[in-house]
C-alpha cells in the first residue's frame, strides 16, 4: 500500500445515510459529508497490536463525526461510519477485528 495512502483515511458517513448536511457543524455546503482524518502511518498494521489501535482510533473518530446525528440514528451513523472505514483501509487483520467487535455486540443485543 502506498505510503500516502496509508497515512490518511477518511470516515465518511452522512451521505450514506441521507441526512442533511446541516446537521453537522463541519460541512459548509449541501451535498459534503461529515469527516474526520484518522492517521496511522505510525502503526504496523501486520500485528493485533497495531489493527487494534487503528480499529479504536477509528471507533473514536466515528462517535465524533456521528454525535450531533439525530438521537436515533446515532448508532447506525457509527456502525456505517466504522464499516466503511475498515472497508477502505483493507486489511485483514483490521477486518478481523472489526468482525469480532460486531458480532459481540450482537450478542449482547441478542440477550
Amino acid at each position: 500500500m502506498k505510503t500516502t495512502s496509508r497515512s490518511v483515511l477518511a470516515l465518511s458517513t452522512l451521505a450514506l445515510l441521507g441526512w442533511s448536511a446541516t446537521t453537522l457543524a463541519a460541512p459548509s455546503r449541501v451535498g459534503e459529508v461529515a469527516t474526520k482524518v484518522v492517521r496511522f502511518k505510525d502503526l504496523d498494521l501486520s500485528t493485533a497490536e497495531g489493527a487494534q489501535t487503528l480499529y479504536d482510533r477509528i471507533a473514536m473518530a466515528a462517535r465524533i463525526v456521528c454525535r450531533d446525528a439525530g438521537h436515533t440514528q446515532v448508532r447506525e451513523c457509527r456502525v456505517r461510519a466504522v464499516d466503511d472505514a475498515v472497508r477502505a483501509v483493507g486489511r485483514p487483520l483490521l477486518s478481523s477485528i472489526h468482525r469480532s467487535s460486531a458480532e459481540r455486540v450482537e450478542e449482547v443485543v441478542l440477550r
